[in-house]
C-alpha cells in the first residue's frame, strides 16, 4: 500500500508583498500528477492548508479544485493546523464527496479510519490527530478520557480556580468545579493520544 503523506501548504500566502498563488497551483498539479503515476492509496494532509484562519478566496477556490482532483484518483485525510481554522475547515465534513475525509473535531477522536488496498480489503488504520489548541482541548479532552477509561482523569487544574501569590490555588465559590488539563501543548496532545489509544 502507497501512503502520500504532505502538510504546510500554506495557501493563500504572501512573500515580501507577492502572491504565492501561481507557486502554489504548480504545487498542487505536481501533487496530483505523482498521485497519479505512483498509483498512491491514500494521501494524508497533515494541516496548515491554508496561511490563516480566513484564508483569501483565491486560496479556497484553488484547495476545493485540488481536493476534487485528489479524490477522483485516490482517497485523502485531511487534519487542520494551528494556521487553519478547524471549525471553517471541517464544516459539514460529513458531507463531503467521497473519497475525502476531514478530522477537525476532537470527539472521535478514538475512531481509527480505515483504508482499504487496491483490492478493497482493509491494509491501514489511520488515527488523524488534528491541532489541538491547548485552551479549548484541556477542558474537552478529560471528559472524553473518563468516559472512555471508567475512571475519574487527573487533572492539577479545575475550571474557575486561580492562584495567589504564593502560587497556591483557590476556586472561586460559584465557579464549577470540573478537570481541565494544563495549558500546554505536551498536556493535551498526551491526552488525545491516550484517548485515541484506548479506542483500539
Amino acid at each position: 500500500m502507497r501512503i502520500l503523506h504532505t502538510s504546510d501548504w500554506h495557501l493563500g500566502r504572501t512573500f515580501h508583498g507577492r502572491v504565492l498563488d501561481d507557486a502554489h497551483a504548480a504545487f498542487a498539479d505536481h501533487l496530483v500528477e505523482l498521485v497519479a503515476a505512483e498509483s498512491v492509496d491514500a494521501v494524508l494532509v497533515a494541516g496548515d492548508v491554508y496561511d490563516r484562519a480566513i484564508p483569501p478566496n483565491d486560496a479556497v477556490a484553488l484547495l476545493d479544485e485540488t481536493l476534487r482532483r485528489l479524490t477522483e484518483r485516490t482517497r485523502v485525510v485531511l487534519t487542520p493546523g494551528n494556521h487553519d481554522s478547524a471549525p471553517r475547515l471541517g464544516f459539514a465534513a460529513d458531507l463531503m464527496r467521497e473519497g475525502l475525509i476531514i478530522r477537525a473535531r476532537t470527539a472521535g477522536l478514538d475512531r481509527g479510519i480505515i483504508l482499504p488496498d487496491a483490492d478493497g480489503n482493509d491494509a491501514a488504520i489511520v488515527h488523524a490527530l488534528p491541532y489541538l489548541d491547548p485552551d479549548a482541548a484541556r477542558e474537552i479532552l478529560p471528559p472524553l478520557l473518563t468516559e472512555r477509561l471508567g475512571e475519574e482523569t487527573p487533572a492539577k487544574h479545575t475550571v474557575g480556580e486561580d492562584q495567589d501569590e504564593s502560587g497556591d490555588t483557590a476556586s472561586h465559590p460559584d465557579s464549577p468545579e470540573r478537570p481541565r488539563l494544563p495549558r500546554s501543548h505536551e498536556a493535551v496532545v498526551s491526552a488525545a493520544l491516550t484517548h485515541m489509544l484506548e479506542g483500539f
